[in-house]
């Protein structure tokens, strides 16, 4: 019975999407997710060697002070039949999405080292994810998933937020998927704001909130 509900949600879903104006393609997945943190400072267990510093670096901080790591779980996936080769997962793929602004990916000279003057350059880009993910992600970069119903998977994830978002008040952040089309629900859950997270700082949640009895 509780299939046929979530199949009954997940249609009802795609056809509020299909009813927006102008052609679109038809989503594939409904991905849930729980915006859980948002962090100002990323730690590393272990400090790591970048060609923008002559030193190993052991944490990490927005130029922009009111930057942030937007951490997400993702708690299920429902994919529809028409995925006839799966649904492609790529943690690389996510985005957040605010006042028509999308934000990902790491853009050069928006990190600080340490504190210091040393910032990020486009040849430290994917040393600097690999030991974020290292860090802060639960679950694999990528997946195939095909028809079907996936619950309870708690894969976790940063989105990097490099500037201030005007009128943000610390409410769920709206994550949008740029590889094939999927409607993204979050469960309205504000997201817990953290100095800092990963190394020797505090943890982060690791799993979706249940949703009620």
């Amino acid at each position: 019975m509780g299939y046929v509900f979530r199949r009954i949600a997940m249609f009802a879903a795609l056809l509020a999407l299909a009813a927006c104006a102008g052609p679109r393609p038809k989503a594939l997945a409904v991905l849930h997710y729980q915006h859980v943190a948002n962090a100002h400072e990323i730690r590393f267990t272990n400090p790591i060697p970048l060609s923008a510093a002559l030193y190993r670096v052991g944490y990490l901080s927005p130029v922009d002070s009111q930057g942030f790591w937007a951490i997400f779980v993702l708690c299920n996936i429902d994919v529809t039949d028409r995925a006839r080769r799966g649904f492609h997962y790529n943690v690389n793929q996510f985005r957040v999405s605010y006042e028509g602004r999308e934000f990902g990916g790491l853009p050069p000279y928006s990190l600080r080292y340490q504190g210091q003057v040393d910032l990020n350059n486009a040849g430290d880009t994917l040393p600097i994810l690999d030991a974020i993910a290292a860090e802060i992600q639960e679950g694999p970069s990528e997946q195939i998933f095909h028809s079907g119903f996936y619950p309870d998977l708690n894969y976790r994830f940063a989105v990097f937020v490099p500037k201030t978002l005007d009128h943000y008040a610390g409410e769920q952040l709206t994550l949008t998927y740029k590889g094939q089309p999927a409607i993204l629900v979050g469960n309205g859950k504000p997201p817990s704001d953290l100095p800092a997270v990963g190394g020797s700082a505090g943890g982060v949640a690791a799993a979706c909130v249940p949703p009620p009895p």
